[in-house]
């Protein structure tokens, strides 16, 4: 039996979305409105925690690489720095 790799980075940003969507479906469900309308919002708001996440995941990727230095990047822009 072969067993399949997660992607973690993506697991979390799915769960990350579906909470966020049902919080939101939660709160719309109470708001008088239709209810086309709330699964509408509630979809999108899950398209766009999911991304939003996955962005966000990327960038502290990139952020927490041993390839940049961060510190001697902004030391460089602001000579004022120690």
């Amino acid at each position: 039996m072969s067993r399949r790799k997660i992607n973690v980075k993506a697991l979390t940003s799915l769960i990350t979305a579906l909470i966020n969507g049902s919080i939101t479906l939660a709160i719309l469900i109470i708001a008088p409105l239709g209810l086309a309308a709330v699964i509408t919002n509630t979809i999108l708001v899950m398209i766009a925690s999911f991304f939003s996440g996955s962005l966000a995941e990327i960038l502290m990727g990139f952020l927490s690489s041993p390839e940049i230095d961060v510190y001697r990047s902004v030391a460089a822009l602001n000579p004022a720095m120690p």
